[in-house]
Parts: C-alpha cells; structure tokens; sequence
C-alpha cells in the first residue's frame, strides 16, 4: 500500500501516514488520524503534569499532601494511601451511556467527579514526593521511574542506585549529573555512554575507566581530552584539576565544550538497531520516529517504549512486555489492547480511560481498579457491554474520532504544568488562544533564602554549616531550594561541590542537552579522504534530531565509527 498525504485538521499541515501505518490501524480497528504526529503527541501532554507539585488537603482523610494537583482545581484530590484504599468505591460515579450526547461530553463528566491520586504510583517503599515512579526503595523527588534505589533529583531512571540528577539511565550505580547511560559506576557529569567507570565529562564512550573530559572513545583508561596518560601522570592531573570544587568543575565544563566543539557525533544515538528511526535507541528493531527506545520491536511515532515494547503507536511511556497500544501514555507491565488510556498499568483491551490498572474490557472509565466489562463506571454483563461499547465505537467512527485522544476542552492542567510545556513551549497568551488552560498558582518560593549562591563554599569540605537548614536561591531563576540530609551525604561522599542551581533548572539543562524528539532529513558533512567514500564528500543521508542549523559536525555510521578511538 503507498503512503497517504492528509492535511492535519489542527495545525494544518500536510502529514504522511506512511504504507506500515496501515497495518497497524486495521489490525486495532482504528481510522486513519486526522492529526499530525505533533498534534496527537501534544493532546496526549496536556493531561500529564510530572514535575509541578503543590501542598494541598486530602479530599478523603484531610492530611496535607504533596500533590501534582494544584489546590484551587475543581475536582476530587486523594493522598496516594487513600486512593488506593477501600474506602471508597469508584463505581458509585456510574452512568449509564446516552446515545443523544457526546461520548466524550460523559466521559469528561465523569473526569472532573472521580477522585484522582495525588500522586501516581505503585509499590514504593521509603519514597516522597516521586510521580509516575514504581517500585523504588528510599527515592526522593524521582519522576517516571521504576525498579531504584537511593535516588534523588532524577527522571526516567531503571535499575539504578545511589544517584543524584540523572535522567535516563538503566544499571547505573553511583553517578551524578549524568544522561543516557547504561551499565556504568561512578560517572559524573556525562551523557550517551555504557559501560564507563570512574569518570568525569564523558560524551559517547564505550567501556571506558578512569577518564576526563573525552569524547567517541572506545575500552579506554587514563586518558584527559582523548590523550593517553600513564596511571600517575592520569592522577596527577586529576589532582590539579580540583575536580572537588565549584571552580574547578565549572573550568573543566567550559573546557570540554569547546573540546568536544569540531568533534564529529553520529547521527544518532543508536546501538544495535535494526530498520529504525529515531534517537536515543538501543535494542531496538523495526521501530520508526522513536526517542529514547530499548528493547522494543515494530513501534512508531513514541517516546519511552522499554523492555519488550511491541506494536505500539504514539504512546509515551509503555514497556515491561506490552503490546498493541495506540495513543496512550503510562502504559505498562503486560499491557496489550490499549486506546487512548492514562495510566492503566497491567490492562488489556481498555479504551479512554485513566487509571484503571490491572482492568479488562473498560471503555471510558476512571479510576477502576481490577475492574471488567465496564462504561463510564457502570458495570455490564460480557454481551451488554460488547453491544454498548459498538454503539460508542460506531458513534465515534462517523464523526472520525475513535483513536483521538480526549479533546482539550476535558483538561484539568493549565498548559505550563504539563508536559507538552517541555515538547511545545507556548506563552500564556498563545496557549489561551488556542483553546488551552492556564495555571496562575504560584510554585515555590521566592526571597526566602538563608544563603545565596556565592556564599556557598567552593569546595564540599569547606562547608562548616548544616546544610539541611539552610535555604538556597538558584543561580539562574532565583526559585529556593533545600538539600535533603541524604542529598548532603552523596556529595560529600563524592566529593562534589554543593548545587548552585535548583532541582528544576538543573533538569531543564539535561533535558535541553538531549536536544528534540523531531526528526530532520540531512545528509552525512564528512569530506574526509581517507575514509570509504575516498576523496569524495560522504552522500550517506539519515534521518537525525541535528537539525540542519545547528553546529555540530554530523556523521554517517560508517564515517563515525572511523573517528572513534
């Protein structure tokens, strides 16, 4: 089948729904969107708020709470013990479905009436104030993570321990300020690298011990800036670079920017891959428009799919061996037939709902927990609900809307508390245009500091003051942050000067770093004669997220590998 040019109905712009598309929609019995990828993508951000907390009340017990619903939203908040309790039942907000009204005007109903959790999570033990976070022990301040230990400040970590302000990483132990890493220890200030021991400022290397400031280098040790040391000339300079401080950690960033500045990066950040577009991929078999990908196979247009993802299409976060999921987010653990859910972890063939884990056969439902063949919160019999649900499916279809994600008008955030903040920037003025909410609640304070940043010592064994009573103000947006007593301990245990920006600009450096989920058709700039393509410039295209302004110098795979050491 040839691919089909349709005019996005919002953005209107043209959009390609490309010949393997086909397959996948008749397979799950969906119609063609009438979105563009972007499109559909920001529809499903602007109900996912991760980072934006507030102190609010509980709805059920009253204790106060730490929370990612602010305190003047309209609609039932539960502490997390409380909406996981029994002590209240979710199907007493039932109603039956009326054909004479828009499905998606009940469903919305029914959004704004059900509680919802303070905070989303499951089976984490010793754990505050973490979302979208499962199965993590003594985690502090941690979103969209699972299976850690002892970490604080991160995002979107698995299998990790004793980290502070690392994001995306998978079997890392002991590592600060790091980013796209796998299998490594004690990697500081680093990105795109496996396999790396004891190392600072590290860019892409592989197997590496005992490194500082280098790039592209492969099962290498001792080496500064790419040149090989002998092990006491390696630790002489080391000494002298009084990496323990403020000062000293800073020089040596600036002085790897520039290093790393005329030095080629592939494409992409892709390891083992087969048939697959995208960045940040390893493991990763037929998948196309991927970001940040492992261990999946014949999935699109997605970012976060991990550990055996299969078939699924514009979804944001699904894995642990789920299949067939379209238009989702927080999607997980054995998941398979899910349409335009929210946090359904553990659920099959369950469409437009939000937090119903581990349910079967649900459509347009809300916080039904091991719940079966039930609508709007109303529970059928097996044969009343397969009628109900054709009914609205059918409905759904003549308006061109079965696969949609819910409309704009059902969302609770304002547009800066979300997501698609962080994907599709927009000012106040243009998100209220458009159709979106706005949230004026102020977030954190301002003004209250006990110490501001050039009081705060340039070395971790200068500070002669305890530091958990203290209250900072960020370098860059004069926001006040604390640092927890365990936060402390990491530091001065890896001797690392104390942050002088707070948690939230920090991550937003990370995220800036890894650069867009977009892809760009360009072609390879190596003109290098001694590579295979001769004395002739490289005509190797791709597709990568550099795009086409940017600096840096792009390789082909086969170019690169030629430049690695």
């Amino acid at each position: 089948m040839n691919s089909e040019t349709k005019t996005c109905k919002n953005c209107k712009k043209n959009f390609q729904i490309e010949p393997d598309d086909f397959g996948f929609y008749e397979k799950m019995g969906l119609q063609t969107p009438d979105l563009c990828v972007e499109c559909r993508a920001q529809l499903r951000h602007i109900f996912r708020n991760e980072r934006n907390f507030y102190k609010r009340n509980c709805d059920l017990c009253g204790e106060s709470m730490i929370t990612i619903w602010s305190p003047n939203k309209e609609t039932p908040i539960y502490c997390v013990a409380c909406w996981w309790s029994d002590k209240w039942d979710p199907y007493e907000y039932g109603a039956s479905y009326n054909p004479a009204r828009s499905f998606f005007e009940q469903v919305g109903d029914l959004y704004k009436k059900v509680p919802k959790p303070a905070l989303v999570g499951m089976r984490n033990v010793d754990s505050n104030y973490v979302n979208y976070v499962a199965d993590c022990n003594r985690c502090y301040m941690i979103v969209e993570s699972s299976n850690n230990e002892d970490c604080i400040h991160c995002y979107w970590i698995q299998l990790s321990k004793d980290l502070v302000d690392c994001s995306f990483t998978n079997k890392v132990e002991r590592s600060y300020e790091s980013d796209d890493c796998y299998d490594s220890y004690g990697l500081l200030y680093s990105k795109s690298c496996h396999s790396c021991t004891d190392s600072y400022f590290l860019l892409d290397c592989r197997g590496c011990t005992d490194c500082i400031g280098s790039i592209n280098l492969r099962n290498k040790s001792n080496c500064i800036f790419n040149i090989q040391y002998s092990k006491e000339e390696y630790e002489k300079i080391k000494k002298e670079m009084r990496l323990d401080t403020h000062s000293g950690a800073e020089d040596l960033r600036k002085k790897f920017a520039l290093f790393i500045k005329d030095k080629p990066r592939k494409f992409a950040e892709a390891t083992n891959t087969v048939g697959s577009t995208g960045n940040y991929l390893v493991n990763v078999k037929n998948s196309r428009n991927c970001f940040h990908s492992y261990n999946g196979e014949d999935n699109a247009y997605s970012v976060h799919l991990w550990r055996e993802a299969k078939d699924c299409f514009d979804c944001h976060t699904a894995g642990r061996s789920v299949e067939k999921i379209y238009n989702s987010t927080n999607t997980g653990i054995q998941a398979s037939n899910c349409i335009c859910c929210h946090n359904c972890w553990s659920s099959n063939f369950v469409e437009y709902s939000f937090n119903c884990p581990n349910g079967n056969n649900l459509f347009g439902c809300m916080a039904i927990k091991k719940g079966t063949y039930s609508i709007l919160n109303k529970q059928y019999g097996e044969t009343e609900y397969k009628k109900i649900r054709a009914e609205i499916v059918d409905a759904l279809k003549k308006k061109n809307k079965y696969g949609e994600f819910f409309p704009k008008e059902l969302m609770l955030f304002g547009y800066n508390e979300t997501t698609a903040m962080e994907e599709f920037p927009l000012s106040r003025e243009e998100a209220l245009a458009q159709g979106f909410k706005w949230e004026d609640t102020p977030r954190g304070t301002y003004g209250q500091e006990t110490k501001k940043s050039d009081e705060i010592p340039n070395s971790i064994g200068d500070v002669d003051f305890d530091v958990t009573k203290e209250i900072f103000s960020c370098r860059e947006c004069d926001k006040n942050y604390r640092i927890i007593e365990n936060e402390f301990l990491f530091y001065k245990k890896l001797a690392i000067p104390l942050p002088r920006l707070c948690p939230d600009c920090r991550h937003g450096l990370r995220m800036s770093s890894r650069g867009p989920n977009k892809l760009w058709h360009r072609a390879c700039m190596c003109d290098k004669s001694n590579h295979v393509h001769g004395g002739e410039k490289c005509d190797i295209e791709f597709e990568t997220s550099y795009a086409p302004e940017r600096p840096e110098i792009i390789y082909c795979e086969k170019c690169y590998q030629q430049e690695v050491y």
